[in-house]
């Protein structure tokens, strides 16, 4: 059964949409890696293991605002070893652009993006 030219055209717009709103997400996904800093990985470790030294120090001594101390810090190299680095990661386009910083591009939420798409057709009418 042969589509109409009005649904013949709805279904291409809409292959369209997916193949962009496809590469939105692959855009997004490998836009938020971000390079691992390693200054920031070795800090937390060691902030960790300070932490856990003093933990068991507080346990040791039986006193429990020690331990206490030492859990919090622990906790808190643990959280500075799992932020990630602020620098984006270096692409191509980065490079070819000379070395500037990325710019953020600004994004249509779906309320937009369906409001515009409405007008679209709309005017095709």
């Amino acid at each position: 059964m042969a589509l109409s030219e009005h649904e013949q055209r709805l279904l291409d717009e809409m292959e369209r949409g997916f193949y962009r709103s496809e590469a939105d997400v692959l855009q997004t996904t490998s836009s938020s890696r971000r390079r691992v800093n390693y200054r920031t990985l070795v800090l937390g470790i060691i902030v960790a293991v300070v932490g856990v030294g003093v933990l068991i120090g507080g346990v040791a001594a039986q006193l429990l605002w020690l331990g206490l101390i030492g859990f919090a810090v622990m906790l808190g190299g643990v959280m500075l070893m799992m932020a990630r680095g602020s620098e984006p990661e270096l692409t191509a386009e980065h490079i070819a652009e000379g070395g500037k910083s990325p710019r953020k591009e600004t994004r249509e939420t779906l309320s937009e993006r369906a409001e515009r798409r409405w007008d679209e057709r709309m005017g095709d009418r």
